[in-house]
């Protein structure tokens, strides 16, 4: 597989009131077209950073990050904004919906920026919608859903672009045991019928068997890069209901 991702001595500090703090120190690694991977590690690891820099929400300090065979040093603001809406799909712990709006409208608001053309973007959200399981729940504010069906409407958010890429940050931190399983399943479904790379961060576990390579970081720094010998498989769960 080619490489979608190559980062080379990737480095992140931040300076507050003259005091630099040191983030990622030194970082290289790639991620091919097509993989499954989890990073891992504690709370001030540098999980987070990294995946922000990898979804073209925050710079590195120094070294290379190339994404598709593109040096994504010399992007501009705009030229990394259409990176992020073309190719990068995200999903976030806390699934970052707009409550009091439809299923449909928090799917469709993923294409707004998109060379989609507007009489077609009902119709690609429908086919997100029908993706994860909700066409029964599409005219439903997001408010009146569960934990683990706004998760659903998050992953069809995220898929509705097409990306190259699907970053998940926590994605089971807020579901029961349950719909966690299920949103898992659905992850390894996109990466194994679809074809999406995956990128999750998460602390745990069960989730992370999911993949099929582990990264671990501590103190910004890589400390274990290793292939899964055995993938947990979908299905393991519960049916989505």
């Amino acid at each position: 597989m080619a490489n979608l991702i190559e980062l080379k001595d990737l480095k992140k500090s931040y300076v507050n009131d003259e005091i630099t703090t040191e983030v990622l120190h030194g970082l290289s690694f790639d991620i091919p077209q097509g993989q499954f991977i989890a990073i891992m590690g504690p709370s001030g690891s540098g999980k987070s950073t990294l995946m922000h820099i990898l979804g073209f929400l925050d710079t590195p300090t120094s070294g290379t990050f190339t994404f598709g065979g593109r040096d994504v040093s010399t992007l501009t603001e705009d030229q990394l904004s259409y990176m992020r809406a073309e190719h990068i799909g995200f999903i976030f712990q806390s699934f970052n919906l707009l409550p009091k709006t439809s299923v449909l409208d928090n799917v469709m608001l993923a294409l707004l920026y998109s060379d989609i053309p507007a009489k077609d973007r009902k119709a690609r959200a429908m086919e997100a919608i029908h993706t994860v399981g909700l066409e029964h729940r599409v005219e439903n504010l997001s408010n009146q859903l569960s934990g683990g069906e706004r998760q659903r409407v998050a992953v069809a958010r995220a898929i509705v672009t097409r990306p190259t890429i699907i970053f998940a940050d926590e994605p089971t931190g807020n579901l029961d045991s349950k719909s966690g399983t299920q949103v898992m399943d659905m992850l390894a479904g996109l990466n194994e019928d679809f074809g999406h790379t995956i990128v999750l961060v998460t602390h745990e576990t069960y989730t992370a068997a999911y993949a099929e390579r582990v990264i671990r970081l501590k103190d910004g720094l890589l400390v274990e890069d290793n292939m899964v010998k055995q993938r947990r498989k979908r299905g393991d769960g519960e049916d989505l209901k």
